[in-house]
């Protein structure tokens, strides 16, 4: 994928559009987040690290209800729904992961099955862990699917969420299996630290929220706890030479399992859908933004590079921010805005300028990539940055998609003339 070539009037020019989407490209690394080990991948030995009877326990005194107490035994599994959703959970001896050369004797695995009505009426499934992951830095596991595609987001529950019914999730399966799940086994790796939030001493649950429309099976086999991480992204940003932050398939989270939503004021308004038909190419969803901006209050859609009340986002490593975009209409037009940490504070962005400086058509019925350069955002506190957005600052209305939003890294030359200077 050619993104970005030497300096043009503004320092950057785009080499042409992306031919095909990210995460779908059939050469190229699929996403910052390729963390599978398939069949071919499958060199790490089935025996690395720990399984679940081995994690240490609760600490001592943990609270519980007399119901957790009751009712939770580790590795037991179950689930939840509002009907008119379903969902089945229970244990399997027909199918199993076999080991990379077959030879792992039959045991049982954990299978999954869910409904998901349309709307309100929710459905999940949950696998009881009862222990102390502190000393662990990734958890793994391997999955197949019964027909493939089907998809959940992942959560993690400590004793305390739990009590509140509310799991911290770090997004879809696919943020992890970018190509999704198949019908082969694929292994999935999950580092810890994505679940800011939870108590890591006092997990209760892992969590699949099934938040799509539709109904699947899938068996789950070989969870292992591992001491050391096994995925280095930096490595792999700069092998891609960008950062994924959202393709907007799957979750609501983007790709760094952040926050990502509308914003409004009335009488001005914003809605915002994930849909097939906003994507760009032939799988997978885009974000489509449906606004309405008078004269007064505000529209628009965020996304959020920090954690929230947890660590701000380092963006020095990166030059530029990209996304395809495309209006119903053409003429749309919104700014882009970035804020750090004293801007986000404030409630507030800074803005690169509308779209029509960076697109010098404006916003057509065509699939354009955007590309906008950090510098346009001014004197930002780039070690410390906070979020994106697409602010809808002119009178009028109208239907904006949008797809792969990135960030593009700098080369290594440019990192060492930035240290120079």
């Amino acid at each position: 994928m050619r993104l970005i070539a030497a300096a043009g009037p503004r320092g950057w020019r785009p080499l042409g559009r992306r031919l095909s989407p990210i995460g779908r490209h059939p050469r190229g690394p699929a996403s910052l987040f390729v963390l599978v080990g398939v069949w071919l991948m499958a060199s790490v030995a089935w025996a690395e690290g720990v399984p679940l009877t081995d994690v240490p326990p609760l600490p001592d005194r943990t609270p519980l209800f007399r119901s957790e107490q009751t009712f939770g035994a580790r590795g037991k599994i179950g689930g939840f729904a509002l009907k008119p959703s379903k969902y089945a959970a229970y244990e399997d001896d027909r199918v199993w992961y076999a080991g990379p050369a077959g030879a792992l004797p039959r045991h049982e695995s954990f299978y999954f099955r869910y409904r998901k009505a349309p709307g309100i009426p929710f459905c999940g499934t949950y696998l009881l862990i009862l222990g102390d992951l502190s000393q662990y830095s990734t958890l793994t596991f391997w999955i197949k699917g019964k027909r493939g595609g089907e998809t959940f987001e992942l959560g993690l529950n400590d004793t305390t969420s739990n009590k509140r019914e509310d799991a911290v999730f770090i997004g879809a399966i696919t943020r992890y299996l970018p190509g999704g799940v198949t019908t082969d086994w694929q292994r999935v790796i999950l580092p810890l630290e994505d679940f800011f939030g939870p108590d890591l001493s006092r997990v209760y649950s892992l969590v699949f929220n099934y938040n799509e429309e539709g109904e699947g099976e899938f068996w789950v086999d070989g969870l292992a706890f591992h001491r050391t991480a096994l995925v280095d992204r930096e490595a792999q940003i700069a092998r891609q030479g960008y950062l994924v932050v959202d393709n907007f398939d799957h979750s609501d989270l983007n790709l760094l399992g952040r926050k990502t939503n509308a914003y409004k004021r009335l009488p001005s308004v914003c809605g915002v859908a994930r849909l097939p038909v906003a994507r760009h190419g032939g799988a997978g969803r885009g974000l489509r933004l449906t606004y309405r901006k008078e004269a007064g209050g505000w529209s628009g859609y965020y996304t959020l590079l920090n954690e929230i009340d947890g660590d701000y986002f380092d963006a020095t490593p990166y030059k530029a921010v990209s996304v395809l975009v495309r209006g119903a209409a053409g003429g749309e037009s919104f700014e882009v805005g970035m804020a750090d940490k004293n801007w986000q504070t404030i409630g507030d962005s800074v803005k690169a300028g509308p779209v029509e400086k960076y697109l010098p058509r404006g916003i057509t019925t065509e699939w354009q990539e955007l590309i906008i350069p950090l510098a346009d955002f001014g004197s930002m506190d780039f070690p410390q940055m906070g979020s994106l957005v697409f602010n809808f600052h002119k009178q009028g209305q109208g239907i904006v998609d949008l797809d792969d939003l990135l960030l593009i890294r700098k080369t290594e030359q440019e990192m060492l003339e930035a240290w120079d200077d």
